[in-house]
């Protein structure tokens, strides 16, 4: 478990075809074998796919129920239902008779919700005309049509226009001849011009008309409502069980297709894992009647990818998976990036109050993705840009993420005596003196220290190179792996030695040229297994090395943008007018950094390990392992499995 892929065995089976439903049914619920095309010389004189009882009818009925479902107001489901065949599941399926009463009820309601906004339409015109005392159709008649506009018009009246107005609208009348002319006009019209419809009878005499009619309705509707409601607490449960195992049976059809068969017999290839191989085929064997052969399929072929991570590192995949999934046989640097992520992001934000920032805002972020009750709606200019790239599960991802990054920011900011930029911490305890690692003061002391990481992730990941190749039996790429750790180790040792200013004379010092000897080396066994590559990105490595230093420049950015406007705040406190200044500015500086310090140290963090770490051993480009099966929520499993 951790530092490797779950290792993938290739499976062929060979059973009788009377065997094939029940022999998918197993796999199906034990989730452990991804399907793969069967090898050529299986496929000789057999048919393309395998034939599955009910194949049509399967598939018709997984629709119609499907469509019921849609139609149905969901219910709680307590239970789980099992069915022992396929003709079990069609059986219950065609015995679920409500699909056309259903269909009829809604449309019904779909019906009579249009009539509704009709109503809606015609009271929205009647209602603020209900004091006239006039037939409605004076104002829309084979002469005359006319608008009602909310509250005054402000656009031209016509020569022949009658203007009305009425609880502070206006009815606007003109010839049939004039709509062309008013249609240009009101779009200067600030209030909302509805044509009015031709109708019969005074104002108030057709809202009271409306308003029963909509009453009545509405009655309707609720009743139908409550008719499709006693159809769901009947058969909601139901249904939903015998959808899902139709589905269940519409995969094993489909898997089926793909698999080879004779009269008598038919073939499945593909990948399971390792550790399951001997409890996957002592089942199917026990399905099978111990009538059918089961082989380990010899393959140079590279296998999915399972990764099998401890399960409080299994949310750094994400990154992983991110950049690019590991092939099945090298190492998952996931528990790697685990560790070394939250140390470097830690250290670049180094001020223990930007740590609790930090772990208050994940743990909030986290408590509110996860919370199901009401949330209160946050201000969308502040969240439109960040929902716009992450999904909710991505943003508790970087949550998460940050957490262990968030207290290693808090223990790196108490021995920095960094609070916000401020030195809040005491520097005596009782008789005891406390000496904290400023990093103004001991600048070219963590500098050495961030040059002294480059060195063990560069040498690191070529360690991790070499293991890979091992694994991949690339005997000459071992070579020159160890060349490139000769080579950096020769290039460190030398710019110490001028650092510590060491005696490089081999007449005084017989080991002053160990650092020449081994990059002379390092280079020829570069040279020797990558030829002009190798030569061409022998710079690439140094500056790899020395990309490590972008920590200690990102933590002195914040650092020192945190003490300029701390001083600026500090230089105000004698002025009262200018406090108030100084506060504001405290404020805005304040968080302009603590975004600075997550972004970029985020930022940094993950890119000196995908670049400067990952490309020393990486190879990626693994496919995902997708095993047949689905997760069942309303139906049991058929098989026992041990």
């Amino acid at each position: 478990m951790g530092f490797k892929p779950v290792p993938m065995a290739r499976m062929r089976i060979i059973a009788y075809r009377e065997k094939a439903a029940g022999l998918l049914t197993l796999l199906h619920d034990m989730k452990s074998i991804q399907f793969e095309d069967v090898t050529d010389s299986y496929k000789e004189g057999m048919k393309s796919s395998t034939e599955i009882e009910g194949r049509g009818r399967v598939i018709e009925l997984m629709n119609e129920i499907r469509g019921m479902e849609n139609l149905l107001p969901p219910r709680k489901i307590t239970g789980k239902r099992k069915f022992s065949s396929v003709q079990e599941i069609i059986s219950a399926a065609e015995s679920i008779r409500i699909g056309e009463d259903l269909r009829t009820a809604v449309n019904s309601i779909n019906d009579l919700k249009t009539e509704l906004k009709s109503i809606d339409n015609r009271l929205e015109i009647v209602e603020p005309l209900e004091s006239l005392d006039v037939d409605m159709s004076c104002f829309n008649n084979s002469v005359i049509s006319s608008y009602l506009i909310q509250g005054e018009y402000e656009g031209k009246i016509g020569e022949n226009y009658i203007v009305n107005r009425v609880n502070g609208n206006t009815v606007l009348s003109m010839p049939k001849s004039g709509e062309k002319e008013f249609a240009q006009s009101i779009g200067s019209q600030s209030g909302k011009a509805i044509y009015i419809m031709q109708m019969r009878g005074k104002p108030r005499e057709i809202r009271d008309d409306l308003l029963n009619l909509k009453k009545n309705i509405n009655e309707k509707i609720s009743e139908l409502e409550t008719g499709i409601g006693e159809l769901s607490d009947k058969h909601y449960s139901e249904i939903v069980s015998v959808r899902e195992a139709l589905e269940i049976e519409a995969k094993k059809i489909e898997a089926a297709m793909k698999m080879p068969s004779s009269q008598s017999i038919f073939v499945m290839e593909g990948w399971v894992p390792e550790p399951k191989f001997q409890k996957i085929s002592d089942a199917v064997e026990r399905k099978a009647d111990h009538l059918c052969i089961i082989e380990r399929v010899k393959t140079d072929e590279i296998g999915p990818t399972l990764q099998d991570n401890p399960r409080r590192f299994r949310l750094f995949e994400s990154f992983i998976r991110f950049y690019s999934l590991p092939q099945d046989i090298e190492i998952d640097p996931t528990i790697i990036f685990a560790i070394v992520f939250p140390i470097f992001f830690g250290i670049m934000v180094g001020d223990w109050g930007f740590g609790i920032v930090i772990l208050l805002l994940s743990l909030w972020l986290i408590k509110r993705i996860n919370s199901t009750g009401p949330k209160k709606p946050l201000p969308k200019k502040m969240t439109g840009f960040i929902t716009s790239i992450f999904s909710p599960y991505q943003l508790q991802i970087l949550a998460k993420a940050m957490l262990p990054g968030s207290i290693v920011a808090i223990i790196v900011g108490i021995l920095f005596n960094g609070f916000f930029g401020f030195a809040i911490l005491p520097t005596t305890i009782g008789p005891f003196h406390i000496t904290y690692f400023n990093p103004i003061v001991y600048t070219s002391k963590i500098l050495l220290m961030t040059g002294y990481f480059g060195v063990v992730m560069v040498s690191f990941g070529f360690i991790l190179g070499i293991l890979n190749d091992y694994y991949y039996n690339h005997k000459k790429m071992i070579i020159g792996k160890v060349g490139w750790l000769l080579f950096v180790w020769g290039i460190v040792i030398y710019g110490l030695s001028l650092i510590y200013k060491l005696n490089l004379s081999l007449t005084t010092n017989p080991f002053a040229d160990i650092d020449i000897a081994s990059m002379i080396l390092g280079v020829v066994m570069i040279i020797g297994t990558e030829k002009g590559i190798g030569l061409i990105e022998l710079p690439s490595v140094i500056s790899h090395v020395l990309s490590y230093l972008r920590i200690m420049g990102i933590l002195l950015a914040s650092v020192i943008l945190t003490k300029l406007v701390n001083t600026f705040f500090i230089s105000t406190l004698h002025d009262p007018v200018l406090i108030i200044f100084g506060v504001i500015l405290l404020i805005i500086g304040q968080l302009f950094a603590l975004l600075l310090a997550i972004v970029e140290s985020g930022i940094q963090g993950v890119r000196l390990l995908y670049v400067e770490f990952f490309s020393k051993f990486y190879r990626g480009n693994g496919k995902p392992f997708t095993p047949f099966g689905s997760k069942r929520r309303y139906t049991e499993e058929v098989n026992e499995i041990e």
